[in-house]
C-alpha cells in the first residue's frame, strides 16, 4: 500500500457511544482512506473498513517568510 499518511485517529461509535481509537491510512494511488483497530492489525492486513475519495491531492510548499 503506497500511504501517504498513516497514524491514529477516534472516530465515534454509535454502538458503544463514544469515541474508538482506530489506525487511518490514506492510499494516495487507490483513493482510500481505510481504518483498521490497530497499527499491528494495519501490519497483517486486516481492515476494519474503507472509504474512497474521489478528490485530488497537492502539496505545496509554502516558503517561511524572513521580512
Amino acid at each position: 500500500m503506497a500511504s501517504i499518511m498513516e497514524g491514529p485517529l477516534s472516530k465515534w461509535t454509535n454502538v458503544m457511544k463514544g469515541w474508538q481509537y482506530r489506525w487511518f491510512v490514506l492510499d494516495y494511488n487507490a483513493g482510500l482512506l481505510s481504518y483498521y483497530t490497530s497499527k499491528d492489525k494495519m501490519m497483517r492486513g486486516s481492515r476494519r473498513g474503507c472509504v474512497r475519495l474521489r478528490v485530488r491531492f497537492s502539496n505545496r510548499l509554502i516558503p517561511d517568510s524572513d521580512n
